[in-house]
This record gives structure tokens, sequence and C-alpha cells, in this order.
């Protein structure tokens, strides 16, 4: 079974080999859609990753272990909610962990200045930088579509499925984050989302979108980026 499923992820991730531990290669292989990665959207992609961790009910747990990079992940028995989001990118075919890590040494000072509003006193560490809401924030202000942050029951169409959805409390103050779902709450017609919280203690489809308050960031990864990788 893991030989199976270390085929498929290098398949998705050219140079894995040797860079996770094997069970979480194994979820990394479960987690990708059946059909190719390049046959669906971004959005689709990440979706069906999404789906598949609310089956396995990851338990959420808050702790910054040192892991390894590029590829690197925590135990695949837990999370934060930046993991379901990182685990996800990465099931279709975009490694956050890199890419944010890289992307603070071109703009160093943006990324401190995003950290110091969040009161994190830590290094700019390749072990962690991209599972902090602030950083992933930041990025995809950069890189992704940047889409309205108040729901409005008259245009769902700008919640699409994929989208990935920040949450903060005041003063720019970046705290949660999920992505959004295909389901919809059977009374008020609002999006679901996917993601890690303390309630119900792992990852779960649910909470509407708009149950953790206000919305700081609205992002959806295009294809024209996940292409732009392979450049």
């Amino acid at each position: 079974m893991f030989e199976a499923a270390l085929a498929l992820a290098m398949i998705f991730l050219p140079g894995v080999e040797g860079k996770i531990e094997s069970g979480n290669l194994q979820v990394l292989a479960w987690l990708q859609a059946e059909e190719s990665v390049e046959s669906q959207s971004v959005s689709e992609d990440i979706l069906s990753a999404a789906k598949r961790m609310v089956d396995l009910q990851t338990d959420y747990r808050f702790s910054f272990p040192t892991i390894e990079y590029p590829f690197g992940d925590v135990p695949s028995d837990w999370g934060l909610c930046c993991d379901v989001v990182v685990r996800a990118c990465r099931a279709a075919g975009i490694d956050l962990q890199e890419l944010v890590y890289e992307d603070s040494h071109r703009e160093r000072e943006l990324y401190i200045e995003a950290n110091r509003r969040q009161h994190v006193a830590q290094p700019l560490n390749r072990s962690w930088i991209h599972r902090r809401t602030s950083n992933l924030n930041l990025f995809l202000q950069r890189y992704a579509q940047v889409l309205p942050t108040r729901y409005d029951s008259t245009r769902p169409e700008e919640w699409q499925p994929g989208d990935i959805v920040i949450y903060q409390k005041y003063q720019d103050l970046t705290w949660h984050i999920a992505i959004v779902s295909d389901d919809v709450d059977s009374f008020t017609g609002i999006p679901k989302v996917i993601d890690a919280w303390l309630n119900p203690g792992h990852v779960s489809e649910d909470h509407r979108l708009t149950d953790h308050g206000a919305i700081g960031g609205h992002y959806r990864i295009t294809d024209s980026f996940r292409a732009s990788l392979s450049e």
C-alpha cells in the first residue's frame, strides 16, 4: 500500500521521496483526486482534498514542531487550521511551505511586519511560516485572486467551493483559516466551510461561512498560478 501511495505522490510532487514520513505520504496520496491534478481546476482539487480530510477527521492540535523542508508536514493524525489549507493545496500540486518561505526571502520586511501586527515574535522559520494565518494571508494577497470579504446572500456566486477564507478579530488580527465547501446550510443557504477547530476538535464541515465572525481575506488560487509553478 505504501509503495502505491509513494508512487502516486511522486507523480504530483516530484522529489518528495524521503522528505515526508511514510504515514504523511500515504495521506497525501489519498488526498489526491482520482484523476490527474491537471484534469481539474485548482479549486476543484483543493475542495476534493479538503473533503477527504473531513472523512479523516484529523485531530485539531495547536503545536509548532520542527519539520522537514520542502514538503514538510506535522504527523498526519493531527494539525491546526492552516494545515488543512496547506495539505489541500499540496494535494493540488502547490507547496505553500516552500512558496511562502521563498516569498518571505524576497519580501522579508512585509512578512516581518505581518507577524509584528500579529504579535508573533518568532523568526521567519521554514518549519512554521506557512502555518500562520498572517503569512498565508499576505502570500494570498500577493498571488491569488482577491475577492469580496462580506457575504451577501444575493450574490452567492462570489463564494465558490475551494475558495480560501481568513478570519480576523480586530485591527487586522487574523486568527483562523478555512476552505469554502460545496455544501450549504439547509436553513440559510450560507455556504459551509471545511476547517480544523476546537469545536468539534477535528477537521469538519460543520461550520457556516459566517460562523467565525468577520472575514479579513477571501481568495481563489487560479489555474494560471499553478501553471506558472512548472514554467
